[in-house]
């Protein structure tokens, strides 16, 4: 590559003149260095000639110099042309330098001019456009030196009628040549002067293409060859004629096959898979194309035919269908073998046939493979396919002895037989009869099928000595000819054997347990599950003894004489035994007789109460121990007497006892009659009160209803005593209650306040309670200093929209208010309004109710009975009403609009019907006491109780005070003695509450006035005497309404309260 770098030389002429004018500097053209050849890739021995050419001027007019890489290698003179002959070492840059004659400091210096030098000779590249010349064609053929310029090309041919060379271009250029002859075609370069030679190019074959079309075929049109077989592989030149052909032979494997037209493989391998190509040739420059390549795939392994039938038992009189199968199947011959047994040798039995397939009538084992091509090449063995021949023979298999449950340990025999079925000459044409004549065993080997095939005989018998439950299953055989055992019977029908893992227990039963003199009993020994073959041995006493074997039967037997008896089933030889029965114990029965009875006899017991079930032998002294039994797994001992002391639910049940005689055990009562034990949940007991409002001078009457009233039930009765601090009612027991009363009715005389009271039952030694009964109420519309209830708006009736405020009032500073609706549901304020001090406020929409104050001194305030309307109501008092006072009795709207023309009723009765605005009793007397409302427009108000109470009250202090302080004079120490003495279980003082004895229970009613002068008289009285001998016994329930609960008053007694704390004994 030749690298010009032109430098420019300014001549600039600066003459100074006087007046300092200045002259214009001119550029010079530059010098040129050229070369010839004109190519900067030169050789070793090439030579090149420098030409500096100034382009200025004759060339005479110069002196030149010529430089190497900057250093001189011709000195300036006259001749611009100077010829080198070039070495490795003379690469580099070369430049010329050209100096005017007329001035020494006029130069011009060339551009530059890089050589390479290569120290070899260059060989050219010959190259052609086809490889053969097609007919009728040519090939064009192209000479070049790569990376060099200015060659020309000689070009030289050599045919096969002379070796010697032929120039056919003299290297006047002609770097390509098209020819039309066949030969072999070299090429060199030639350039400069003297002339400088490249090396000979390589030579380059051209043949002449035949017009003839050549294919590679395999000798066998086989679709894949197999590693070992033998085959060739041939060459056809279609069109060849007469022609002597010379045949090449190209392929991809690593093999070289002959020139000849056919390459024969004795002992083909995978290394000859490949492409095979060939080619003939009539001389040494004229030939064929080459052929369309052939594939040829050896595979490694041989193939392995497989041999297929539609079944692989031919029936009775029939025969079967083999086929061998092998890829490509139309290009075998197929070779069929047979042997009689696994022992035997395989027997030629059909020799290289087409027909793939073979019909057979024989059992045996039949292989087949297949063969081809000379010498043959087998293809493997196929595996071996059984073929068996069905007999008309029929096996039978069975069990002995036959029994379908089989248990662990028994010995079983599975039998196979075999029998020939024939017909005698009628029979052949009727075909209505068969007859199974048994063959001779001998003749025959045995194939079974079952659970267990590692240990399964070839005999006629499979006999199991120790079954187990891997004996399970089904069984069943068939039987092949000793001499042909590939001839067979047909398998035999399922039979199956079950074998239980559990030695199987005999079971003893009775007709009956005890018998009288002279009779006897029955008892039947049996196994579960049933199965046949058992008998049975019979033992008495210890099952250890010998068998009863004057009693060895398949059946029941009868015994007279009491005892412990066993049995046991056995069956087969060796016998094989069950496990023992359980004992079954026969008594002979007495003629004395159990009585079975309770103390106390109730009819029903509760849950906690002591009871004793005593057994009685009627008749005789003798000594006994005693039997129970009952329809539970209780067991009581053997006692005469069972003793609950406290009594469970799960103690309800039948229970039944006998006597033993001590010295003969055998002998023994009968069992007494049944008796009933029932255990309950412990009872409630319901309360009732009566009146539920005070009256003037009126009692209250108090019945406490439990279940089984005559059961020996006393009666205890209590006055709730509230207590807001806690929530909780405590009870404390009303005078001559504390051992209780037989009677279940208290009449309490002269309670002139609100009240509650409870009451609960109890029995037995030691005594047994009943839960508490729900507190019940009497109450009480007067008001009394201690404890007071005021309602605001104050009228009885109340709109469900308007706010309503009860207020409290009385020496407390702790209160409640209370409520019991119209389904008896108690509960307090904070449920349904707000308590703020001692005033509860309802906002709207609240219950029909009684309503009360309680004190945290457990006061009750007066009653009040609130009633709700919704378009009108009648405003009446909330209090009672003193005779002789004036009453109105106004209707009014939600307005508080006062209404004219209204009708008033009184215990649903018309009172008046003027159509006044009101209703006035001028002087309210006993009489005008009842349920009043009124109506307007037919609009119904409801109704509200008046009360009306007596100017004068009803029981005189100062009477009162007389007669206690009488009374007590009278009888003070009888009192005290038997307060101070006695120790009753249940006496208890309460809050100072006077102690009784309990001798007052024969009173028929109990009661006590309670008015409040007369309390203090009572409490005066026993204030500092020996108080601390009567046990204080204090019971709490608390509210379920209390903190958003309630409490609810029931005719079913469902209970709300829950027992805290309990000093009785109960």
């Amino acid at each position: 590559m030749l690298d010009v770098r032109m430098r420019h030389t300014l001549f600039c002429v600066l003459p100074l003149f006087l007046l300092n004018t200045p002259l214009y500097c001119e550029h010079t053209q530059d010098a040129e260095l050229t070369l010839t050849p004109n190519s900067s890739y030169l050789f070793n021995g090439e030579i090149v000639t420098f030409i500096c050419d100034m382009r200025e001027g004759p060339d005479t007019d110069w002196q030149y110099e010529f430089n190497r890489n900057g250093q001189q290698i011709f000195s300036f003179n006259t001749n611009n042309v100077h010829s080198l002959q070039l070495t490795p070492d003379l690469s580099g840059d070369f430049q010329c330098t050209g100096r005017h004659k007329s001035s020494t400091e006029f130069t011009k210096q060339s551009n530059n001019v890089t050589l390479s030098v290569s120290a070899h000779r260059p060989r050219p590249a010959l190259r052609a456009d086809r490889t053969g010349i097609p007919v009728g064609g040519a090939v064009t053929l192209t000479c070049s030196v790569e990376g060099s310029t200015g060659w020309k090309y000689q070009w030289f041919r050599r045919t096969s009628a002379s070796d010697e060379e032929m120039v056919i271009a003299d290297g006047s250029g002609m770097e390509n040549l098209s020819t039309a002859q066949a030969g072999i075609y070299w090429c060199r370069g030639r350039r400069g002067n003297p002339v400088f030679l490249t090396e000979q190019s390589d030579v380059f074959r051209i043949e002449i293409t035949l017009p003839y079309r050549t294919f590679v075929t395999l000798q066998h049109n086989w679709t894949k060859i197999f590693s070992g077989e033998a085959f060739a592989v041939i060459c056809q030149i279609e069109g060849g004629g007469d022609t002597e052909w010379e045949y090449e032979w190209r392929t991809t494997s690593p093999n070289t096959p002959p020139a000849h037209s056919e390459y024969r493989i004795s002992h083909v391998s995978v290394s000859h898979s490949g492409q095979y190509w060939c080619k003939g040739r009539n001389d040494l420059y004229s030939s064929t194309e080459w052929s369309v390549a052939l594939p040829l795939t050896v595979s490694p392994n041989k193939p392995r035919p497989t041999v297929t039938s539609n079944r692989q038992t031919i029936p009775v009189d029939g025969e079967e269908t083999l086929i061998c199968s092998v890829e490509d199947p139309a290009e075998w011959k197929y070779y069929w073998f047979r042997r009689a047994s696994v022992f035997s040798e395989s027997q030629l039995i059909r020799d290289g046939e087409p027909n793939r397939a073979i019909s057979v009538s024989q059992g045996g084992i039949y292989s087949c493979k297949g063969g081809r091509g000379n010498p043959v090449f087998f293809t493997e063995d196929s595996d071996a396919v059984t073929i068996e021949k069905r007999l008309s023979d029929k096996a039978v298999v069975s069990l002995q002895p036959n029994w379908p449950l089989i248990f662990g340990g028994e010995m079983i025999t599975v039998r196979c037989d075999i029998h020939q079925q024939t017909y005698s000459e009628l029979e052949y044409f009727r075909m209505d009869y068969i007859d199974f004549i048994e063959y001779d065993n001998t003749e025959w080997e045995y194939e079974w099928s079952s659970p267990n095939s590692d240990t399964v005989p070839t005999s006629g018998e499979y006999r199991i000595r120790n079954a187990t439950v891997s004996n399970s299953g089904n069984y069943r055989c068939m039987g092949k000819l000793t001499q042909d055992l590939y001839s067979s019977t047909e398998w035999s029908d399922v039979i199956t054997l079950t074998v239980s893992s559990n030695r199987p227990k005999a079971h003893l039963s009775a007709d009956n347990r005890a018998f009288s003199v002279g009779g006897s009993v029955t008892l039947t020994c049996s196994v579960k599950p049933s199965t046949p073959g058992w008998k049975y041995f019979w033992y008495r006493g210890e099952k250890t003894s010998e068998p009863l074997t004057s009693q060895l039967s398949a059946g029941p037997i009868r015994v007279s004489e009491g005892g412990v008896y066993w049995c046991r089933g056995g069956r087969g030889d060796p016998v094989y035994y069950t496990e023992y029965s359980d004992s079954v114990t026969i008594y002979k029965i007495v003629t004395n007789k159990a009585v079975l009875t309770k103390q106390p006899n109730w009819s029903e017991i509760y849950s906690g109460e002591s009871i004793t079930l005593r057994c009685e032998i009627q008749g005789g002294d003798t000594e006994w121990e005693y039997e129970w039994t009952t329809t539970s797994s209780r067991q009581p001992q053997n006692v005469n007497e069972y003793r609950i002391t406290s009594a469970s639910l799960s103690d309800s049940e039948d229970y039944w006892c006998k006597g033993r005689m001590r010295g003969a055990q055998q002998n023994s009562t009968g069992w007494s009659n049944s008796l009933t034990l029932t255990v309950s949940d412990t009872p409630k007991p319901v309360l009732t009160v009566s009146p539920s409002w005070l009256s003037a001078g009126a009692s209250v009457t108090l019945n406490c209803r439990v279940k089984d009233q005559s059961a020996g039930w006393r009666f205890y009765w209590y006055k709730a005593v509230p207590d807001p601090s806690d929530n909780f009612y405590s009870y404390e027991l009303l005078p001559g209650s504390s051992s209780g009363t037989e009677q279940d009715s208290y009449i309490v005389n002269g309670q002139t306040h609100t009240a509650g009271y409870v009451c609960r039952a109890g029995r037995g030694d030691p005594v047994f309670y009943t839960d508490y009964s729900q507190p019940q109420f009497v109450w009480s519309a007067d008001f009394h200093s201690s404890a007071s209830l005021t309602v605001s708006p104050d009228r009885a009736q109340h709109f469900i929209s308007e706010s309503v405020s009860l207020s409290c009032d009385g020496n407390s500073s702790e209160w409640r208010v209370m409520r019991l609706d119209e389904g008896h549901f108690a509960s307090d304020c904070t449920t349904w309004g707000t308590m703020t001090g001692s005033t509860c406020n309802m906002d709207g929409w609240y219950d029909d109710a009684v309503y009360w104050c309680e004190t945290g001194s457990g006061e009750f305030s007066n009653a009040i009975n609130i009633t709700t309307g919704f378009r009108i109501i009648l405003v009446s008092p909330v209090h009672p009403v003193t005779e002789g006072d004036s009453v109105n009795l106004v209707c009014t709207l939600e307005t508080e609009e006062l209404l004219s023309n209204v009708t008033f009723y009184k215990n649903n009765e018309l009172v008046r019907n003027d159509y006044s605005e009101e209703l006035n009793i001028s002087e309210v007397s006993e009489s005008d006491e009842g349920f009043y409302r009124c109506e307007y427009s037919g609009v119904m108000s409801p109704e509200s109780w008046m009360s009306v109470k007596s100017f004068n009250s009803p029981f005189p202090v100062p009477l009162i005070t007389g007669l206690v302080v009488g009374i007590l004079l009278i009888v003070p120490l009888p009192l005290l003695l038997l307060c101070w003495y006695r120790k009753s279980k249940d006496t208890c003082c309460h809050r100072l509450i006077m102690c009784q004895g309990t001798n007052q229970s024969s009173a028929t009613v109990h009661t006590v006035n309670q008015d409040e002068n007369q309390q203090q008289v009572y409490s005066s009285l026993l204030h500092g005497e020996r108080s601390d001998e009567c046990r204080r016994h204090t019971s709490q329930i608390q509210l379920k309404g209390l903190g958003k609960r309630g409490m609810h008053d029931d005719s079913a007694e469902s209970s709300d309260y829950s027992n805290v704390n309990s000093d009785s004994g109960s």
